[in-house]
């Protein structure tokens, strides 16, 4: 494996995968306070994030897992290619116009679903929110088409204007416009809208248009279970949002703290796209003679997954205390807890992406259906009488159930010869530590970034200690690199 160009590659995905949530973390403490944006306000952003993300699965409709995998079917000829790229952007965006026209047309029955009083006006956000969704699925399909081609440049200069026209209309639409989370919303579709109405343009005027009926028939059996999959995980990140609707307050804390944990969901999607098209390049080869290298990519991910989430736990959690006020201020307790259920993504991401290479998503949509149910089933139990806690205790429940059935699976579709301890029980065990002192802490009370140092040292230690081989051996080679020629 080529160590130096997969942490160029690495780098650079995560760095600018990150970078609009980097940005959201200068813009919410600009807008919250006393008398802007408080714990309440923060619960609507929490309820207009969640419909967005629907919209974008909508749309997009797994088309960015379709395009890195179809991609290796239509480079051939650039003929091919373009039809590919075409097709697939024409297919969101007659999704989204189709969203448009259902939130135009039923905005007065979807009002009916909140109580809140805020939230009944969405004819006047769902066109915004709509605008956004879609937009983030047309950039989406972009970055993903960006990184199977590793063209760095593009891929860092859309990720780089996205994220900053969207925050910087963000911040305009709720200080200067409406000091709302309406205003939060306008800005979200203005900023996205600019950059996404480029990208269109740019991909029609290199592919042309087609819609071609071939290439739809070989991506509807790929992307059905997909998008169902897809909407099951949508499902899994936001129900426990509509179940925290009744204690808005509880709501906007623990979405604060989620919004953080975002910023950690976008730095593992960055090291997976850097992953994903060696693993798939190195499965399409034969495993026979490449499974050493698929171990090696494997454990170094799990690795790297690790390392940014107890990294980022700590300066979490001052960057709240310096810099917010109101009520969502608590959310600095739960920031440990929160950030680690990221460790299970990983895993996830690392047993189910022989499932998608082999093209069996059938199986991926079969198990999240089943943990999307016991998901539902604990929040619907658990955040009534617990809060924000009892929906943590319901996402650590389903994705621990997850991470075991879809390695189960993986092991019977592609059987590989895991290093267990690296990639299952080493991670399982920093989640059960993190549970373990997050009772403590209930309990005896104390000082939470105590709590919070001994988590990111033990567990710190513990993956040096496991892979101290991979990282001497990692830092041998830089240091020949940067040793001097005579």
């Amino acid at each position: 494996m080529k160590y130096k160009e997969h942490i160029k590659f690495t780098s650079i995905y995560t760095f600018f995968a990150a970078f609009p949530a980097l940005l959201q973390l200068i813009v919410y403490p600009l807008i919250e306070g006393n008398h802007k944006l408080g714990a309440v306000q923060f619960g609507h952003l929490a309820i207009t994030e969640a419909i967005i993300s629907f919209v974008a699965l909508f749309c997009l409709f797994s088309m960015g897992a379709g395009v890195t995998r179809f991609f290796y079917d239509y480079n051939d000829t650039k003929q091919n290619y373009n039809k590919l790229v075409s097709t697939i952007l024409n297919g969101i965006l007659l999704r989204g116009l189709l969203l448009m026209g259902i939130a135009l047309v039923f905005a007065p029955f979807i009002n009916t679903l909140f109580k809140d009083k805020d939230l009944q006006q969405f004819q006047l956000y769902g066109p915004y929110l709509v605008v956004s969704g879609l937009c983030r699925a047309v950039l989406a399909m972009s970055i993903a088409l960006f990184r199977q081609e590793k063209r760095l440049l593009a891929f860092v200069v859309i990720s780089f204007l996205s994220g900053t026209f969207r925050s910087g209309f963000q911040l305009v639409g709720v200080l200067y416009w409406d000091l709302s989370f309406i205003g939060y919303a306008l800005g979200t579709a203005v900023g996205s809208g600019i950059i996404t109405l480029g990208m269109i343009v740019y991909t029609y005027y290199k592919c042309g248009y087609h819609y071609d009926k071939a290439i739809r028939k070989q991506l509807r059996p790929f992307v059905i279970n997909l998008i169902f999959a897809d909407f099951v995980f949508w499902g899994l990140v936001f129900a426990d949002r509509f179940f925290l609707l009744g204690q808005p307050e509880n709501l906007g804390i623990y979405d604060n703290a989620m919004k953080f944990a975002i910023g950690i969901q976008f730095i593992l999607q960055g090291f997976t796209g850097s992953m994903q098209p060696d693993l798939f390049a190195l499965l399409k080869t034969g495993l026979h003679s490449t499974e050493q290298e698929v171990k090696k990519l494997s454990n170094l991910y799990m690795a790297e997954s690790i390392f940014v989430v107890m990294m980022c736990i700590l300066p979490a959690m001052y960057f709240i205390t310096l810099f917010y006020q109101t009520k969502l201020l608590v959310s600095v307790s739960i920031i440990s807890i929160v950030f680690v259920r990221y460790i299970f993504m990983a895993q996830y991401n690392v047993f189910s992406l022989p499932i998608l290479f082999s093209k069996k998503t059938n199986l991926i949509f079969y198990i999240n259906l089943c943990v999307f149910v016991l998901n539902v089933g604990l929040n619907f139990i658990l955040a009534p009488l617990y809060g924000y806690y009892g929906a943590i205790a319901a996402l650590f429940f389903s994705y621990g159930f997850q991470v075991v059935v879809t390695k189960i699976a993986q092991a019977r579709v592609i059987p590989i010869s895991w290093n267990n301890i690296k990639l299952f029980y080493v991670p399982i065990g920093i989640v059960l530590l993190t549970i373990v002192l997050e009772v403590v802490k209930l309990q005896i009370g104390g000082n939470i970034f105590l709590f919070a140092g001994v988590l990111v040292l033990v567990s710190s230690a513990a993956m040096l200690t496991l892979y101290k081989r991979e990282v001497m051996g990692l830092v041998s080679k830089l240091m020949k690199r940067l040793k001097p020629t005579v």
